[in-house]
This record gives C-alpha cells, sequence and structure tokens, in this order.
C-alpha cells in the first residue's frame, strides 16, 4: 500500500513555520496562501520533497484532492471545505534573506511494511460502506430483525454499517475483520493477528481502522450508534 501522504498536494502550517520551505523558494509549483496566522501551502502532485519540508512544521495538516474539494491524507469519507483562492508564488511571499533560515528537514521514519494482498479463502463480510439514500430504500422493506445487530456512523451522505450477522443487500463496498476493515477478496500483509497490526498502525484502543490500497481511515467506535428504520431514514433526509 502507498504512503498515506502519497497524495497529498496541499498542506495548513502555522505562518512562522514557511521558513521550512526556504529551500525550494526557487518552485514556482509551490503556491502559498497566508489567513493570519495560518498558512495553505499548494503544489502539483507528487511533492515528496515539499512534503518532507513541512512535516516538522507544528500541527500540519496534509491535503488530497476529492473530486471538486479536498480530504486530509488517510481519510475515506471525511471531505472538508478549504481555501480555493489567493494563492501566491512561494517566493513572493518568503523573503530572500529567509533562505538562510532553511531548517533541515530529518528524515522520515521508517514505514510499518502494510499492504493488502488477494486472498484465497473468502471471508464474511462484516461492514458496508454505502450511500444514505441506497439504505434507506432498503431501510423501507427490511423486517425489524434484519436492523438487530447492526451499527452505522455517518458523514455526509455515506454511510459505514457495521453488523455480526447479514449486512443491507445494498449496492456499496464491502469490508471484513473487526477492528480492522479490510476489503473482501483481500487480506493484510504480512498475515498477523489482528491486534498486533492495529498496535504496530498505532491505532488507538477506542477506534478502528479502515485499509484500502491508497489509505488507512481512524475512525472512532464512538462515532456509531444502532442502527434502526427512523435513523436511517432520518440521515437520508
Amino acid at each position: 500500500m502507498r504512503g498515506v501522504l502519497a497524495d497529498a498536494a496541499l498542506a495548513r502550517i502555522p505562518a512562522k513555520a514557511l521558513s521550512l520551505l526556504a529551500s525550494l523558494r526557487g518552485e514556482r509549483r509551490i503556491l502559498i496562501r497566508l489567513d493570519g496566522s495560518i498558512a495553505w501551502a499548494r503544489w502539483d502532485a507528487p511533492g515528496p520533497d515539499v512534503i518532507r519540508a513541512l512535516l516538522p512544521a507544528a500541527g500540519a495538516q496534509f491535503f488530497e484532492p476529492a473530486g471538486d474539494g479536498w480530504r486530509p491524507c488517510g481519510r475515506l469519507i471525511h471531505v472538508l471545505s478549504v481555501p480555493t483562492d489567493g494563492f501566491l508564488p512561494l517566493e513572493s511571499v518568503l523573503l530572500p534573506a529567509a533562505s538562510a533560515q532553511a531548517i533541515p528537514a530529518p528524515a522520515l521514519p521508517a514505514a510499518v511494511a502494510f499492504s493488502l494482498v488477494p486472498l484465497a479463502t473468502p471471508q464474511p463480510g462484516s461492514a458496508l460502506f454505502c450511500s444514505a439514500a441506497d439504505l434507506a430504500a432498503w431501510a423501507d422493506l427490511a423486517p425489524q430483525r434484519d436492523f438487530e445487530t447492526l451499527r452505522g456512523a455517518r458523514s455526509g451522505g455515506s454511510v459505514l454499517v457495521m453488523g455480526v450477522s447479514e449486512l443491507p443487500t445494498v449496492q456499496g463496498r464491502r469490508f471484513w475483520g473487526e477492528r480492522l476493515l479490510v476489503p473482501l477478496g483481500f487480506g493484510p500483509h504480512p498475515d498477523l493477528p489482528e491486534s498486533t497490526l492495529l498496535e504496530a498502525l498505532e491505532v488507538p484502543g477506542d477506534c478502528l481502522a479502515i485499509a484500502t490500497q491508497s489509505a488507512l481511515e481512524i475512525v472512532p467506535l464512538n462515532a456509531f450508534a444502532p442502527l434502526t428504520r427512523a435513523s436511517v431514514r432520518l440521515g437520508a433526509a
């Protein structure tokens, strides 16, 4: 699996940390927007040199393109609104003397050797990522017993449904696992116990992780609530 920041093309950092980009001052592809004490940096992807330079910035947040907007890197369902105008070339924002104050970027830490590989043995599905509208259409016809073991977490027009028995017969992406959700047809590599992988990936004990070929998203367990016919209809309204 590629690194979580592989598609990063936008970052939010403290304005005072712009000096970290001093060594890249001549790069016309890097654009900056100042917003008080905050600075937004945008560049043409891929930009591993920009990412390495900005990683030491306190509280740095990285974003990747998501349709017409941006989403935090490593997220699957959270799309945020970020500014699109007011960007200027880096060299017009940094003072020439700033290049003398450049702070060397530390070496990137070694990544956890984790990837997804085709799975020979089928696994039963335990989670479904689908649209709230499709789930509401299913809920209108499903018997009450089908809701008894289901939990859901909604973000915008999408829902992540988890269950210990039959999942809704709705079009969407299906996963297997308990706290490390992996797409059906794939398995984690290396093939280690889920608890070991969760620890290696630094997933908090009160969260689960959704693994895809390009990202690893952390979701708090308290975001899930029992699924009912009423809650599904309300979520699709």
